[in-house]
């Protein structure tokens, strides 16, 4: 077994399980776990973009909070299946939300989320070999 130093995540020999629980705590009492970094932190660490959601419009102004609250949603979902499902950089220029993801999927699901709570219109352009993309949230 190994654990990740940075989150905590464990390792069962199979995949990764970012928020390990009782049963597999107690399966590790009094074993050797080796220390080693999850693909998500070092994801974080070489600050890996995999997604970049751009959100904009005049609803954006009005419903910020509402639209922050998904967004936590899903990335805290999202993370509990998956250690490399995370948000790397979040940051706000000229009225816009621009979010940078260490997961492609992440940033999908984000668009969406959005896109089924709030409407809107949402474009997603993928790379080639769909290992990276470009959401564009947007509603006036």
């Amino acid at each position: 077994m190994k654990e990740c130093p940075q989150c905590g995540a464990i390792h069962n020999g199979h995949r990764w399980i970012p928020e390990p629980d009782e049963k597999v705590s107690s399966r590790l009492a009094g074993k050797t776990v080796k220390k080693s970094t999850c693909p998500g932190c070092r994801r974080m660490e070489k600050g890996q973009v995999e997604g970049v959601v751009t959100l904009k419009g005049n609803f954006l102004a009005r419903h910020r909070e509402e639209i922050k609250n998904v967004i936590k949603r899903v990335e805290k979902n999202r993370h509990g299946r998956n250690v490399t499902s995370q948000i790397l950089r979040s940051s706000e220029e000229n009225g816009e939300i621009i979010i940078e993801t260490c997961d492609e999927h992440l940033a999908e699901r984000i668009g969406k989320e959005l896109h089924k709570a709030f409407k809107g219109d949402l474009d997603m352009k993928w790379q080639e070999k769909d290992t990276f993309v470009r959401v564009l949230w947007q509603r006036d």
